[in-house]
């Protein structure tokens, strides 16, 4: 029961942060409801994916680590995305990541 109530809370923890970044970027940049709800789909997707990766021993630490978005890259995006374009942001995105 303890790991139940443990599982729960780590859910929500990552939850919480998992909507909230695609949300504030999105009204940010002034998408649509569609486009905000696919990004929040995906983000969470990501989350996931990502959750795995770092949960298995062969490609991560093996720990049952929630990995999620951080609130550190908001202001950046909103100001890419804002100047640049949201082809831009995209783009920048992934060359950061590698």
């Amino acid at each position: 029961m303890k790991n139940l109530i443990l599982s729960v809370q780590h859910l929500l923890a990552m939850y919480a942060g998992a909507i909230l970044v695609p949300i504030i970027v999105g009204t940010s940049l002034k998408f649509t409801p569609e486009q905000i709800a696919y990004l929040v789909t995906v983000d969470i997707f990501m989350c996931g994916v990502a959750t795995f990766l770092q949960a298995n021993k062969v490609t991560g630490t093996g720990l049952p680590i929630v990995l999620g978005c951080t609130f550190t890259a908001v202001a950046p995006m909103i100001l890419i995305g804002q100047t640049k374009g949201i082809d831009v942001l995209y783009g920048s995105l992934f060359y950061q990541g590698y």
